[in-house]
């Protein structure tokens, strides 16, 4: 390495780690600190390694993503409760009863349909009611 010297004045600890730090690497203490200065050089003013700022930016990309997709999902989830609310009358206190059943046995299919989904890995956008038609009959002559 050819180069012009400066004197550098270093803290007794601070020496004594770089002159322990050259020792176990085999070089010299001086090719320690041009590596050191290199290293702080190309990190520019903010003292971050480009490509750490990289990674936080990608990082950032994707949280920006997720929270949109997540208010996008909540959006969507907030108009179909409202659109179903105004299309859907009240239920007469008659059937009230026999709704209340009704519906707890669709959650309960509702949730048997979730958890496959879960397991299988596939989304629940792709429904297909034949194939939960033809699961939930083997499971029942099971």
């Amino acid at each position: 390495m050819t180069g012009s010297a400066t004197s550098v004045y270093l803290p007794t600890d601070l020496r004594s780690k770089v002159q322990r730090a050259a020792d176990a690497q085999g070089r010299s203490a001086s090719s320690i600190i041009v590596e050191a200065v290199r290293v702080k050089l190309a990190r520019g003013e903010d003292g971050a390694d480009p490509v750490t700022l990289r990674h936080i930016a990608r990082l950032e990309a994707r949280i920006d993503k997720a929270v949109r997709d997540s208010m996008l999902m909540k959006e969507t989830l907030l108009l179909f409760v409202r659109v179903w609310l105004e299309h859907n009358p009240p239920i007469d206190e008659h059937i009230a009863d026999s709704a209340a059943s009704s519906a707890a046995a669709r959650f309960e299919r509702f949730l048997d349909l979730v958890a496959a989904s879960i397991d299988s890995g596939q989304s629940l956008a792709h429904f297909e009611p034949h194939r939960v038609q033809s699961a939930e009959a083997e499971r029942i002559s099971a």
